[in-house]
């Protein structure tokens, strides 16, 4: 059986690859999602991140409360929801992101991730990645465009640098 009717299995929708890093060239990380209560801690992921405001279960280790079809609306609490995410990510956990189906807001807060790590088309990349149903409303393809992941991505890919050259050291070492 393969890495996708594996985690068909466990209840996700999908996998994302993403690469972090200068051009890319530092980290393929890979993101798991689909419907949040599907979401088993150490079996298909070490990090739930959940993105629905309504019934966030207590295996959320990150909450990002949006409303069905609805967009985020603190900004402050989306920047810290993908500073964490994209640093467990680099620390070598595996994240699950879900909402209640796993389509739009999974998919915005997925097409987020994609834009921070450098993607042009970050719903686009989502789409033909992850699956065609993300972000489902026009609203959440416009936050997504507007959203400035400036100051973020710059930080992530620092971190990203300092991760790299810091494995690099102590294989060398």
């Amino acid at each position: 059986m393969n890495a996708a009717a594996d985690i068909k299995k466990l209840g996700a929708n999908g996998v994302l690859p993403l690469k972090l890093g200068f051009n890319g060239a530092f980290f393929d990380l890979e993101i798991v999602g689909g419907p949040f209560n599907n979401y088993r801690p150490g079996i298909n992921g070490d990090i739930g991140v959940c993105v629905r405001a309504e019934q966030v279960p207590a295996t959320a280790d990150i909450c990002l409360p949006i409303h069905d079809f609805d967009v985020p609306h603190d900004e402050a609490d989306v920047d810290l929801a993908i500073e964490v995410t994209l640093g467990a990510l680099l620390a070598g956990k595996r994240v699950y992101v879900g909402c209640m189906g796993g389509w739009g807001r999974t998919g915005l807060f997925l097409a987020l991730l994609a834009k921070t790590c450098g993607y042009d088309d970050p719903i686009a990349y989502v789409r033909a990645n992850y699956t065609p149903r993300a972000v489902e409303t026009k609203e959440q393809e416009t936050f997504v465009r507007n959203f400035d992941v400036g100051p973020l991505r710059r930080r992530l890919f620092w971190a990203a640098w300092r991760t790299r050259w810091t494995r690099l050291w102590f294989w060398w070492a």
